[in-house]
């Protein structure tokens, strides 16, 4: 690899158009190339195509040489798809919004399922964990018919795809989005995307757009085009990324894997050099036979002792005993494998991969989250949300330009009046042990007067919260207003009846005097 985390591409162009956008692309290629190769190295690693470092080469029985690798990066790549990208990105209510927009949000959110956004999500995923970084397309659906999407959204592969940056401004703003392309007679395209301009680009020359370069007497010569306007006045490619530094979640661990991969090898050389022992004869003649060396000569060679055969010893006259046995050398197999179950223990550790198993004492609830890593997961996975949030807003943004350039979409639709300042993405990660402390979160804060809008934003239970809210909101309301005049008269505390008196079961909370992070 050539470095850790993809690079970050910049130009010093506060403004993009024909007259400098093929020479942007030029100067992005090289950091571009050292990206896309990292990235196929990081793909390939995660397959199992991981090479076994020595330091120095194997000395004692060199044609013994097992190359084992453990897939531990799989391991790690596919718990972290499921854990943070199980449930795909819903969309739902910003609080603070002035006015009901639950029905327009709900349609934006059909809008994408129709778009396959549950499936893509997963393939988006593995780019992301895998290379820290991967890229959606946003596009006018021009060819929609009744029932699909009124716009596209296409996972891109960051080993064809990239993102410029402009050093010019303070925020770093991208100037450009370029992809990759191939027509149907297979031949390579860029198509670029700046706020203002779309550019098919091949070679070094803009192929679509209004001429601009026609001289008069030269027109064998190929003319170079401005490309054509941006409709959407967005750039509609989005990069993804699951750290600030861009890095995949088993990259920085890499040194430790090819250590661990090297530790299992020698294991394996152990038990293979135990199986193919060399003899140790002492006391012993061996007989000779006649072989034929490679000019053809006879010549005599003692016979050597292989697994399986009979060699006949005798005493000597001066009494030597003859003894036959297997040369083995210890190499500590045991203290080997426990030295490489640690080692992997501790990879799985630093890239907050939590334990299959329980090693708490047999406790359960919160003692068992503890203990196993799962809080240290979540802990990560909830910093790894805040930048995927941000990633899905600015791709929000782009399907709000889309859908108001739509030719297809009714005037009258709902979400033509939603703005990005309306929205927020809920990522939920269910899990089920803490159900129990889930609903009674939910039931408390409800019956206490919590709008049922901030309750199921803030309590990831639901996967789609819009239409928990759609459906439920009523009802809630209904009971919350029962439960104020009828019952409570808010008198709270130990003389506030049920429900509010007490808990509906137990939860999580019972656990936490025995979690053996205490203190």
């Amino acid at each position: 690899m050539n470095h850790i985390g993809r690079a970050e591409i910049y130009t010093h162009y506060p403004y993009i158009d024909s007259s400098n956008v093929i020479d942007i692309i030029q100067k992005s290629m090289t950091p571009f190339r050292e990206n896309a190769d990292d990235c196929q190295f990081l793909i390939n690693y995660e397959k199992g195509i991981q090479p076994i470092v020595r330091a120095n080469p194997k000395k004692f029985m060199p044609e013994i040489d097992t190359q084992a690798v453990d897939g531990i990066p799989a391991e790690i790549s596919d718990f972290w798809i499921s854990f943070a990208w199980s449930n795909p990105i819903s969309l739902i209510q910003r609080g603070d919004s002035e006015t009901d927009k639950a029905e327009a949000i709900k349609e934006l959110n059909n809008q994408y399922a129709a778009t396959g956004h549950i499936r893509d999500m997963q393939k988006l995923a593995r780019f992301v964990e895998i290379c820290g970084v991967g890229y959606t397309l946003i596009e006018i659906n021009k060819e929609w018919e009744d029932g699909e999407a009124y716009f596209t959204r296409a996972i891109v592969d960051p080993r064809n795809a990239f993102i410029v940056r402009s050093s010019y401004y303070p925020d770093k703003r991208v100037m450009l989005g370029v992809v990759f392309t191939t027509d149907d007679e297979g031949n390579i395209y860029m198509t670029a995307y700046s706020k203002d301009f779309m550019f098919i680009i091949r070679g070094d020359k803009i192929k679509n757009g209004r001429k601009i370069d026609y001289t008069k007497g030269f027109e064998w010569r190929e003319e170079t085009r401005s490309g054509e306007k941006n409709p959407m006045g967005r750039i509609p490619l989005i990069q993804w990324v699951r750290s600030e530094d861009r890095t995949g979640v088993f990259e920085k661990q890499i040194s430790a894997i090819d250590n661990l991969n090297l530790i299992l090898s020698d294991i394996s050389n152990g038990i293979e050099q135990a199986i193919s022992a060399v003899w140790l004869a002492t006391d012993v003649e061996l007989p000779e036979i006649e072989v034929e060396d490679e000019a053809g000569n006879k010549v005599k060679q003692i016979q050597t002792i292989r697994d399986g055969q009979w060699l006949l010893t005798y005493t000597s006259k001066d009494g030597k005993t003859p003894n036959v046995k297997p040369l083995t050398l210890d190499y500590g197999v045991g203290e080997m494998r426990e030295n490489y179950i640690a080692q992997r223990n501790l990879i799985l550790q630093k890239c907050h991969v939590p334990q299959r198993n329980d090693n708490s004492g047999g406790s359960t609830g919160v003692a068992t989250d503890s203990a196993a890593g799962w809080s240290d997961a979540e802990g990560q996975a909830q910093t790894q949300e805040c930048i995927t949030i941000g990633c899905q807003m600015d791709e929000v943004k782009v399907v709000l330009a889309a859908l108001r350039v739509s030719p297809d979409i009714p005037v009258d639709n709902p979400m033509l009046e939603l703005k990005a300042s309306d929205i927020q993405p809920a990522i939920r990660r269910p899990k089920n042990f803490d159900l129990a402390t889930k609903t009674n979160a939910i039931a408390t804060l409800i019956s206490h007067g919590f709008a049922i809008e901030d309750v199921i934003a803030n309590i990831p239970l639901f996967q789609d919260a819009t239409q928990v809210i759609s459906r439920s909101g009523e009802g809630v309301r209904l009971y919350q207003d029962t439960i104020f005049q009828v019952v409570n008269d808010a008198e709270g505390g130990i003389d506030e009846v049920a429900p509010n008196n007490d808990r509906l079961q137990a939860d999580l909370s019972d656990q936490v005097e025995n979690s053996p992070l205490l203190g």
